[in-house]
């Protein structure tokens, strides 16, 4: 276990900040000094070295159980007024129009299922493994209720290669009923983990395919790409900091807390409402093996929950904007929706929160800001418009987590020109001296410039180096007629035209005299098995460039030409000069 405490006083130290006050108190400083106090007072806000613990664990269990409990089994929207009652009444209209059909691409359909089905990135029950093509075409598909099979079944009709994938699948293994979702754990912090749900592994692939549909109509009818909108809730964040005209709101478990009878009250009947009630888990069976009937629609681990609460509270900031007659139009300029990540005019502040408690959430007050020079969106805060977003550290027992923490703490040094000597120089003898270039993940070395670097060049003159890479497991693929195959081999072939098995990840290997007779073996990368610990390995990379990071330009005051890292805002000179005063230390 590494010496954490020495290495926080350090920090306070290199920071000129008081280990008795280390807070957030920023109402007379200037963004420098705020920047210096956020970062002591984030630095171990998430620290779990050794992973979940038990208390952390039962902490969340109990919020979760609350939060359930305190949702009603039965509930209405209880109108005060006329304004609230014409506010429901275009809150009903945005989240019915958001889940229509569109010229675009149509209604939810089979053919919705067919295009947009998928698994998730982690674990689904009865699969040993979280990739693609093993959770889809080699075990036991899951499910909790028979209809979905048939559903499955109907939307794979024309699909051939799957069609002939699940064929083999099925007559290997076969369907298998479960009770409903499984509660876990993921670490989050010290006092208290945050709670998913592991799905069955079909009902999933309906919940990505819902999903999917959502995102669609949150580009259609309201101009929210849930793959940019993070970047215009960020800008609005910095500019409520700087001039009080939107103020951010945050939610306490958002994705626990939309109400089944919110939908089932709002939502008129239609088929992606029947299927959302059909693929959710009705039944969350907990670690202890105890079952709780959830009130919620969904829980984190839900395949279609973050675009639905992002609809749903797009819906209630467009219904306040028209009751204000603020123009809503645009969600780049005018408010921002990102899950439960809520931006909005500072005049329409107050209302939103009144409604969206009205709805059955709870507003996390100490995350949201309305007044004052602060606000925090989409993993930035910002104070008086400046960002002085803090790093989190969450372990430093692997070399990889030092090599990460090295490298964001160069950057916030170089973003707030505020060096870090002494924290650099513990956490650089640490760690073996791999230095790679920055383009390279943050856990696969020490980010350098070409200056600092002494690269090889191979025969094409590119620059060679060493980093960290992630292990992968390979399995081999052999011929259809093998009895029986170790591999499903047109699982493969899906997996391979969907793009979740690329190029790079199938190895070819031979004997000295087997490629000239055409007797090539392969293998192709899949994911570690499920509770696997993450393996390292050292290899050789090259690239024709070292110092290209994608930087953006910009000038200085006196006009001078400025690198700066597009998310941080670190300028290329000032980091250049960190990076070579820590590895000189």
């Amino acid at each position: 276990m590494r010496d954490y405490a020495s290495l926080y006083s350090t920090l306070l130290s290199d920071l000129e900040i008081r280990a008795d006050n280390p807070g957030h108190t920023y109402s007379d400083m200037d963004p420098g000094e705020a920047a210096r106090v956020s970062l002591a007072s984030s630095f171990y806000k998430k620290l779990c070295p050794t992973g979940n613990s038990v208390d952390a664990d039962a902490a969340a269990l109990d919020k979760f159980l609350s939060i359930n409990d305190a949702l009603p089994e039965s509930w209405r929207f209880e109108a005060e007024d006329s304004i609230q009652e014409l506010f429901w009444d275009y809150f009903c209209d945005h989240l019915n129009n958001a889940l229509k059909s569109y010229r675009s691409w149509g209604s939810y359909d089979l053919d919705s299922i067919r295009d947009g089905m998928m698994t998730g990135p982690g674990a689904a029950q009865k699969a040993d493994s979280t990739s693609f093509t093993t959770k889809l075409f080699d075990g036991e598909m899951s499910y909790t209720d028979p209809d979905l099979i048939r559903y499955y079944r109907a939307a794979l009709c024309e699909t051939g290669l799957w069609a002939d994938a699940e064929m083999r699948r099925f007559q290997r293994y076969g369907f298998t009923k479960v009770e409903g979702g499984k509660l876990f754990f993921a670490p989050k912090n010290a006092e208290i983990s945050r709670t998913c749900c592991t799905e069955a592994n079909l009902n999933m692939l309906i919940q990505k395919s819902i999903g999917t549909f959502l995102e669609k109509s949150l580009t259609e009818y309201f101009g929210i790409s849930l793959s940019t909108q993070p970047d215009f809730n960020r800008r609005l964040a910095g500019v409520g900091s700087f001039d009080d005209s939107f103020g951010t709101i945050d939610l306490v478990s958002a994705s626990d807390s939309i109400m089944t009878q919110l939908l089932e009250v709002s939502v008129k009947p239609s088929f992606i409402k029947t299927m959302m009630m059909m693929s959710r888990s009705k039944l969350i069976v907990l670690p202890n093996g105890k079952h709780v009937v959830p009130r919620m629609i969904s829980t984190m681990g839900n395949g279609f929950t973050f675009p639905l609460q992002t609809v749903i509270f797009a819906s209630v900031v467009r219904s306040i904007y028209q009751l204000m007659g603020f123009p809503c139009s645009c969600p780049r300029t005018q408010y921002g929706v990102f899950g439960d990540d809520i931006i909005v005019r500072r005049e329409a502040y107050e209302y939103t929160i009144q409604m969206l408690t009205k709805l059955g959430f709870k507003v996390n007050v100490g995350k949201s800001f309305g007044i004052g020079p602060f606000r925090e969106s989409c993993g930035h805060d910002y104070f008086r418009g400046v960002n002085i977003r803090g790093v989190y550290i969450r372990s430093l027992e692997t070399p990889q987590q030092i090599y990460s923490a090295i490298n964001r703490l160069l950057r916030w040094s170089a973003y707030h020109e505020h060096a870090l000597p002494n924290v650099m120089r513990t956490l650089i003898s640490w760690a073996r001296d791999i230095r790679v270039p920055p383009s390279e993940s943050d856990d696969s070395g020490i980010h350098v410039p070409f200056k600092l670097s002494f690269p090889k060049v191979d025969n094409n003159y590119w620059f060679k180096y060493r980093c960290y890479v992630k292990r992968v497991r390979k399995v081999p693929v052999v011929e259809p007629d093998a009895d029986p195959p170790p591999f499903n081999p047109e699982g493969i072939g899906v997996g391979y035209l969907s793009g979740h098995i690329r190029r790079r990840d199938i190895v070819l290997t031979s004997t000295d005299d087997s490629a000239w007779k055409h007797d090539w073996s392969s293998s192709v990368s899949i994911r570690d098995r499920i509770g696997a610990r993450s393996r390292y390995k050292i290899v050789t990379r090259s690239l024709p460039y070292w110092d290209y990071h994608g930087h953006t330009k910009d000038y200085d005051d006196s006009g001078r030409e400025i690198w700066r890292h597009p998310l941080t805002g670190a300028s290329r000179q000032r980091w250049e000069a960190l990076a070579v005063a820590a590895l000189s230390l």
